[in-house]
């Protein structure tokens, strides 16, 4: 199995944080072997472990999560599911926020800056969704 490079920069970037791959270890209450085997592909790493390298290393595990679930059942009847349920669920997410985003804008600012902080975020939600739902 190759390393992910995505799950290396997680592992190094959690590392960091906690001081070592040692210290790192201790606190997800793993075995350092864990860590390296994760680290250089020998061993699979779940998409819950990935979730909480991603909170250690200060990144959003929610979405790393998200992503690591799709990855792991990619090619299947269950991941074609998953991928789907979950465009949906956040293109009503980004409706939702855009919505939101719009209401406070235009209330805060003229209507000509609302609806370039909606467009402006509606790029960015969209950006992220086509991402984790083509990973």
């Amino acid at each position: 199995m190759q390393p992910d490079p995505n799950l290396v920069r997680l592992i190094e970037k959690a590392a960091q944080t906690a001081g070592s791959e040692a210290a790192l270890a201790r606190v997800m209450g793993e075995k350092q072997p864990n860590i390296s085997g994760w680290k250089s592909g020998a061993r699979p790493c779940s998409p819950a472990d990935r979730a909480r390298l991603a909170g250690f290393a200060k990144e959003d595990a929610v979405q790393e999560l998200v992503r690591a679930t799709l990855e792991k059942y990619e090619g299947s009847r269950r991941g074609d599911q998953l991928k789907t349920l979950l465009g949906k669920s956040l293109h009503q997410i980004i409706v939702g926020i855009g919505i939101a985003l719009l209401l406070g804008a235009s209330l805060t600012y003229g209507s000509h800056e609302a609806g370039a902080l909606v467009a402006f975020f509606a790029t960015f939600l969209y950006s992220t969704m086509y991402i984790m739902l083509s990973a």
